[in-house]
């Protein structure tokens, strides 16, 4: 009996094992760490995949709205998704459940914490001129500038009558002169850029009428040496201040304006720019503006508005974190927006140690924010803090001690993360910051080889892409990318391009190598190359611009505008095998998607979506 029993079992496990083998596989837990996945190439190591989507894509597994704003791409390891976003306006590193994306755990760092509260305490007693514990209108646009209407929050009540609240006691404070018109230097300060907004287009005027008279009444107040035009000095602190660069006509060869207006400059201005406008606001205008463009808010900011407010990073191109964290054993790292760099337990998220890329290493946050994911080499971990002490810092990744600076290289911090590399014999780092991409030795930071071509001066981001003792370097706006190959030179290296390649100009998305071909979106869209000899094999629109990963011989396509596309990885030919939209959270998608364990993670905003990909159950 015992026998036929055994022998039964084993039959039943010899059917079952390959469906059971195939489940497994494709849905074990996701090994991601870090930024790029675990070679920081952009490739998943997942098998078996999906490899057809419907019109509505593939099936949704979970989807969460709790990973707060930000760009902000994800590690999953150990059952755990990692990534940061502001929560109520708080930069914050957030823990998802990878079975359920149930929030583990969300914290911002103590010292981070800390130094936000000493700040909004600081800010409130100097903003807060009539001690009542909040800012009204004028207090918040003495200290902040118009920006402040960004957090000041929907209220109840009467759209139209908040808006008259607000306009009288604006006027108030700003009108001067009493004459029931702001002009430019009652409110073009506290106004910035939106003072030309609000000033409405009469279009029943004489346009051309209306920019000679304001020419002319800018020339009587400010032309103090009788020249029949205004230089920048006597423009100074006026209304003409603002828009003196943009009135300026450039020279074509210098491409640089005189600095004088003159009355043709003047009116030309006016009549392109600002056709119909008086250059001055009325109640009406300022109130429409209120109830139209900022509806329900009472131009009151809260203690609490105020802390949202200083929170995290800011920026006009979307608030929040760039930085992927990286997930070491127990630890997880990352690096925030304003160069907050904090490990943490990964179980936890209590802070062990913390340090401040601007602060503690005399680096300079470049103009987007820091957006470099940490890297984690043996015993250390690797940051661009840039600047004069050495542009990339390796540190102890047990305390945050430094091990050494690159002397060697100064150049400012960009927006690339950087990668580990064996060339020509020497483990090194290689690092894309202000100026160009260069070698460092692991083990001293020494610089061995620089490259500058692919650099665009405005915005290198993309990693570099490293094989055979070459690396590809790419860069947006219009710059293109090139392959260097790294000799030996002595006791040292040189570089020495194999070609350089402006279609391939990738902004931001990425590029992955899958056989001898590279695929990153460029000039033009998707684009596939040979690695080694820059040959075009082919340019798809696809889904626009945007970024990519690759996995199980697949492209999976993210483009910044929520368009979603999965395609094969061939130099054959574009073919697409689905393609689905993602909502819009008014922001480009620039997350960077992740595909492991049979699971494709795409981060929008705050939201995070988790596709089923693995292939279950299909023949």
């Amino acid at each position: 009996m015992r026998g036929r029993l055994a022998f039964s079992i084993m039959l039943l496990v010899t059917f079952f094992a390959p469906s059971l083998s195939f489940a497994q596989k494709n849905v074990s837990r996701g090994n991601w760490p870090q930024w790029r996945g675990l070679k920081r190439d952009g490739i998943s190591d997942d098998k078996g995949l999906v490899r057809k989507w419907g019109e509505a894509g593939p099936k949704v597994v979970w989807s969460v709205d709790t990973v707060g704003v930000g760009y902000s791409s994800l590690a999953v390891k150990d059952g755990r998704i990692i990534t940061q976003g502001d929560l109520e306006g708080v930069e914050h590193i957030i823990c998802l459940s990878e079975k359920d994306g149930k929030l583990l755990w969300a914290v911002q760092p103590e010292p981070v914490k800390k130094v936000l509260a000493e700040r909004l305490e600081q800010e409130m007693k100097r903003a807060d001129t009539d001690g009542d514990g909040q800012l009204n209108e004028s207090e918040a646009l003495a200290r902040f500038g118009w920006n402040f209407n960004r957090f000041d929050k929907e209220t109840d009540g009467d759209a139209e009558k908040m808006a008259a609240t607000r306009v009288t006691g604006l006027f108030a404070v700003l009108d001067k002169n009493s004459d029931k018109n702001l002009d430019a230097s009652e409110a073009a300060r506290s106004f910035g850029n939106e003072f030309g907004r609000i000033d409405a287009t009469d279009a029943n005027t004489d346009a051309a009428q209306l920019a000679k008279s304001r020419t002319t009444a800018f020339l009587k107040s400010l032309d103090k040496d009788g020249d029949a035009r205004v230089s920048r000095q006597e423009s100074r602190g006026s209304a003409l201040d603002r828009i003196f660069n943009r009135a300026d006509q450039r020279d074509p060869k210098t491409r640089k304006g005189d600095q004088q207006l003159t009355v043709d400059e003047m009116e030309t201005y006016f009549t392109k720019f600002e056709r119909g406008k008086d250059g001055l606001i009325t109640q009406d205008e300022l109130r429409s503006y209120y109830t139209q463009r900022l509806p329900k808010r009472d131009g009151v900011i809260t203690k609490a508005e105020l802390r949202v407010s200083l929170g995290g990073y800011r920026n006009g191109q979307g608030d929040g974190p760039r930085g992927t964290p990286v997930i070491d054993g127990d630890r997880v790292y990352v690096e925030g927006g304003n160069g907050d760099l904090t490990c943490l337990d990964a179980a936890t998220g209590k802070t062990v140690w913390h340090l401040n890329l601007s602060a503690d290493f005399g680096g300079g946050r470049p103009g987007w924010g820091y957006s470099e994911s940490p890297l984690i080499v043996d015993d250390k971990l690797i940051v661009t803090p840039g600047g004069g002490k050495g542009t990339v810092t390796a540190l102890d990744k047990s305390n945050g001690k430094v091990v050494w600076r690159s002397e060697g290289v100064k150049q400012g911090a960009h927006y690339a993360s950087p990668v580990v590399a064996e060339i020509g014999g020497v483990k090194q780092i290689v690092q894309f910051a202000r100026g160009s991409v260069f070698g460092v030795t692991l083990d001293g930071g020494k610089l061995l080889w620089e490259y500058s071509n692919a650099n665009n001066g405005t915005a290198n981001a993309a990693t570099p892409i490293i094989y055979k003792d070459h690396v590809f370097a790419s860069s947006g706006y219009g710059t293109g990318g090139g392959l260097a190959k790294i000799v030996a030179d002595g006791d040292g290296f040189k570089t020495e391009e194999v070609y350089f390649n402006k279609s391939m100009a990738n902004h931001h998305g990425g590029i992955v190598k899958f056989g001898d071909h590279m695929y990153g979106f460029g000039s033009g869209g998707l684009i596939c190359m040979n690695y080694l000899t820059g040959e075009m094999a082919w340019r798809a629109r696809s889904v626009g611009k945007g970024s990519l990963v690759a996995a199980d011989g697949m492209l999976f396509l993210l483009g910044e505008r929520y368009e979603v596309g999965l395609a094969e990885a061939t130099p054959e030919g574009y073919e697409e095998l689905g393609r689905f939209k993602i909502e819009s959270h008014g922001r480009p998608s620039w997350a960077h998607p992740v595909v492991t364990g049979g699971r494709f993670y795409i981060r929008n905003q705050h939201s995070l979506t988790s596709y089923d990909v693995s292939g279950a159950g299909e023949e």
